[in-house]
């Protein structure tokens, strides 16, 4: 049954479990995501206060995002997946104490250290798919995972949370996060046994830090695939901290903001599955360009005509953030892209791709910290919109070899006509 599902799907047959065991660990490592800004708020403490939590939450999810890779050639993926778990359970810990005594130093310090857990678990088994997964499939397999992903960090999550939060306290939440973290991780360790990357050369972790900055400079491609990849998520990172503040002002409330949340993103993982097989159907850089940053900026314009022009409406608020998840799923491709412009040195590659997907939740908060407390949120939902216009069109340049080689014989037909 498993084979079969599996095939259906275009995943390996031994990922499946993988696939299903880090639908519980998002739930669970996300399930304070689409409340915690606003709990921190209401505590007194101030929206550059906690911005910096969550800033430095990203900065740590940038940094272990990219050394995730490293770390998997040397270490296996299996540890480095269980290492994951086990800083998670660790950070949560010390998250609850801090709430508890109220001592903020130590909230921003374990908040921080949980940013580590997440890349380490999600972005180690997305590097297994990319080992495992033949390439004409690799669009399918990676959008699955970014579905199983989405699924439980702002699918479920949220509409849990906002569930959660009417009859339970903060730190309940939070201890039950540690539950259901456990149940995925097991899940995921115990009975996924493919989890071993093909020989890739025990190198030293300080020679694949070298090669993953040096690579940047040998395939300026890569650099901007990079940014096009940190350009990604800023949205889906910032406005976690920005809209639950901002929409009160606008007359709406944390429960529906959790419900918008929800709704946005099982549109955003249907349609990433969708962009997967058009990725793979009509091309992978062609989706990214012509999809991707085009239609998450029209929303980011949508979004702030909503809040601004229809304050409390729910209904078009919702409609304006699922066009702005539509748009997020079709950057989905970058994962099968972005390793596919180096297919011989892709281990160093999905590095660059994690440290992209990290990226986005640092750049995220920073901006809400620099500008949201000064400017306000529709300049923030301004500048989002401009950025994502500049990631369509630097797409435009991230061409694989086979393409590269296309365009070359091409100029060399029409050198010899001439």
């Amino acid at each position: 049954m498993v084979e079969k599902i599996s095939n259906k799907l275009g995943i390996p047959t031994g990922l499946f479990y993988g696939y299903v065991g880090l639908v519980f660990f998002m739930l669970g490592a996300g399930i304070e995501t689409s409340w915690f800004s606003a709990y921190l708020a209401s505590a007194g403490y101030k929206v550059q206060l906690i911005s910096m939590v969550f800033s430095l939450y990203g900065l740590f999810v940038a940094v272990f995002s990219w050394l995730t890779s490293f770390l998997s050639t040397l270490f296996s993926i299996r540890r480095v997946m269980l290492t994951g778990l086990i800083v998670y359970c660790l950070s949560t810990g010390l998250l609850i104490s801090a709430l508890i005594f109220e001592f903020f130093p130590l909230i921003a310090g374990a908040y921080m250290l949980r940013g580590a857990a997440y890349p380490l678990f999600a972005y180690a088994f997305l590097m297994l798919i990319t080992l495992k997964t033949e390439l004409k499939s690799l669009g399918k397999a990676t959008s699955w995972f970014w579905f199983s992903f989405n699924l439980g960090m702002t699918i479920l999550s949220p509409l849990i949370a906002s569930s959660l939060l009417q009859v339970a306290t903060p730190i309940t939440i939070l201890l039950l996060g540690i539950v259901i973290v456990l149940v995925g991780g097991s899940i995921a360790l115990k009975t996924n046994d493919d989890s071993q990357p093909p020989a890739v050369g025990k190198k030293s972790l300080p020679s694949q830090i070298a090669e993953g900055i040096t690579i940047l400079f040998e395939c300026p491609r890569l650099a901007l695939g990079l940014l096009v990849k940190a350009i990604n998520n800023i949205g889906q990172f910032g406005f976690v901290i920005m809209m639950p503040i901002f929409l009160i002002q606008y007359g709406y409330t944390l429960t529906q903001w959790g419900s918008i949340w929800a709704l946005t993103y099982v549109v955003n993982s249907i349609a990433g599955l969708a962009f997967g097989w058009i990725g793979d159907r009509y091309g992978w850089r062609k989706t990214v360009c012509y999809f991707s940053g085009t239609i998450t900026a029209l929303s980011c314009l949508l979004i702030g005509a909503a809040i601004f022009y229809f304050p409390g409406n729910t209904f078009l608020l919702a409609l304006s953030f699922i066009g702005f998840s539509i748009g997020i799923a079709a950057f989905g491709p970058l994962s099968a892209l972005i390793p596919a412009m180096v297919p011989d040195k892709k281990a160093t590659a999905l590095s660059v791709l994690n440290l992209g997907s990290g990226l986005s939740n640092f750049f995220g908060p920073v901006l809400i910290t620099i500008l949201f407390q000064k400017f306000g949120g529709f300049v923030v939902l301004g500048v989002f919109a401009g950025l994502y216009l500049l990631a369509s069109g630097l797409a435009v340049f991230l061409k694989t070899p086979a393409e590269l080689g296309g365009e070359n014989s091409k100029q060399m037909r029409d050198a010899s006509v001439l």
